[in-house]
């Protein structure tokens, strides 16, 4: 087998592949849309909570007095590491620094932009989000309450709201301590950049992401095995089609498909193919009983034309034109005789009919009988035989019926060989058959030919040289007659200058 084909996968396994592959991309393109809402929606609740943030401290809009202060609230309300979670940072109007909390991170440059430049930043391509200003601060009586520890309580500003100038821009920003989510808060004086840190938010897209991919995998071959066990209840009726076509040959055209039921589809095309096996079987059985009766119809009137011819060719005076004619003539009745005899057992081989005298025989000794004949029949071809046949190889078979396969076996290799050729017969045991091997030096069988040498009334036409004369059905009879012995022959190999058939039968015990 030439290892460059790829054997094709079978149907079953592309559907269920492409069941898994289909949905792989829907469910990869559904947990890529639904991570990034997910996403979406977690931003947007930390921008609100920095909205918050901002409108319940206006002391971050105040000076740097008030956001001193502002970072004993923040410890109450964060707790010790409040620095893990909350930086801000304040300008003036000319974008200098008025404060920043001490634990900016310097490295982060982008988060010492001013605001107009963090702005430029986010729609450049850093996830950002714009938002309507948040509502005005907490009235003067509750801005300077303590709310308790919690995220967004703590101490207020002075006294009074906060009045935006534009809508609050946010922007995502990678520092080494982390990702820190920035808000950008435009007052009419400064501009305050708040920022929560974005960890719990990555977090838990990460676990997400990591549950989705591993699930994937797992999702993907439990689909992949429900397709293959949809594509097999599916396909089911294709293979009852294939195994019992299988069984469909000349002698078992009653083979019909077993209808399941269970699919509208599959159940007209067991009916259509049921009613094609019907018509096949009727017709083929028509020509074989035409056959069969033709040639037994045919036998009495060529027996009788060729006792005629026999008598009056011993009438005729030796050397006579009509000595000549009724020579000519015999030899053409004799040969309908054969073609008679051979369309009869063809026939009765095609319905099954072919009756067997089986005795055992001893094939060695069978063989080197028909070999002696064959060896006059190569006389005026000055061939030489190649014989290597192991003795007391005994099969069980219609010694009459034997006699034809093997005669037309060594026929065909003398009749088919080249002057001063060689024919090779060897005839050897294996554990329970008997190997006959037939070849000859001939100029081989065309490529395009050997598929069809065992066909009917088909001959191999020479390119070159004249063409043996033949009735194209010898090899064909002797394969029916073979096949009837529970055997079988076949073409072993044919090229320029050798041409080879094998025979096997099944061995018997030699009789005691």
């Amino acid at each position: 087998m030439d290892p460059k084909v790829v054997k094709p996968l079978s149907s079953r396994l592309k559907i269920a592949l492409l069941s898994a592959g289909i949905s792989g991309v829907v469910l990869l393109g559904f947990g890529v849309a639904t991570w990034g809402l997910i996403r979406h929606q977690r931003l947007e609740a930390l921008d609100r909570e920095i909205r918050t943030l901002a409108a319940r401290h206006p002391g971050l809009f105040g000076g740097r007095g008030q956001l001193e202060r502002l970072q004993s609230a923040f410890q109450l309300t964060f707790g010790e590491d409040y620095t893990n979670h909350v930086i801000f940072l304040l300008q003036d109007s000319s974008g200098r620094t008025v404060f920043r909390s001490p634990h900016w991170p310097e490295a982060a440059a982008t988060l010492a932009l001013g605001a107009a430049q963090v702005g430029a930043l986010g729609s450049a391509g850093t996830h950002t989000n714009a938002a309507a200003p948040p509502a005005p601060g907490p009235s003067p009586a509750r801005a300077g309450r303590g709310r308790g520890p919690g995220r967004g309580g703590g101490w207020g500003g002075p006294p009074g709201p906060v009045t935006l100038t534009e809508p609050p821009r946010f922007v995502s920003v990678q520092a080494p301590d982390g990702t820190w989510r920035v808000g950008v808060l435009r007052a009419p004086t400064v501009t305050l950049l708040l920022g929560l840190n974005q960890h719990d938010v990555d977090s838990e897209l990460n676990h997400l992401r990591n549950a989705f991919l591993a699930a994937l995998p797992v999702a993907l071959l439990l689909v992949g095995l429900g397709g293959w066990v949809v594509a097999g209840r599916a396909l089911r009726p294709l293979k009852l089609i294939a195994e019992t076509a299988e069984r469909v040959t000349a002698r078992g055209l009653d083979q019909r498909i077993a209808d399941p039921g269970d699919s509208p589809e599959a159940s007209r095309l067991i009916q259509v193919l049921n009613r094609m096996m019907d018509r096949l079987e009727a017709s083929f059985r028509q020509a074989t009983r035409f056959s069969a009766d033709a040639s037994h119809e045919l036998k009495t009137p060529l027996a009788i034309m060729q006792g005629e011819l026999e008598n009056a060719l011993q009438a005729a005076a030796p050397g006579s034109p009509e000595q000549q004619l009724f020579s000519r003539l015999l030899e053409e009745t004799q040969r309908l005789n054969t073609i008679t005899r051979s369309l009869l057992l063809l026939a009765q081989a095609d319905a099954g009919q072919l009756k067997l005298n089986r005795e055992p025989l001893d094939l060695s000794a069978e063989l080197e009988g028909l070999i002696e004949d064959a060896r006059l029949l190569a006389s005026e071809q000055n061939l030489s035989f190649d014989l290597q046949v192991q003795p007391q190889l005994w099969v069980q078979g219609d010694r009459a019926l034997l006699h034809t396969a093997l005669f037309n076996l060594l026929s065909n290799a003398v009749k088919y060989n080249q002057p001063n050729g060689r024919v090779s017969v060897t005839l050897a045991a294996t554990a329970d058959e008997a190997v006959l091997t037939v070849g000859n030096t001939g100029p081989g069988i065309p490529p395009e030919d050997q598929p069809h040498v065992f066909d009917r009334f088909y001959r191999v036409r020479r390119s070159a040289g004249p063409t043996p004369e033949g009735l194209g059905l010898g090899l064909s009879l002797a394969r029916e007659i073979i096949r009837a012995h529970g055997g079988d022959l076949r073409l072993e190999a044919s090229r320029p200058g050798w041409t080879c058939f094998e025979l096997r039968l099944n061995r018997v015990q030699a009789p005691q």
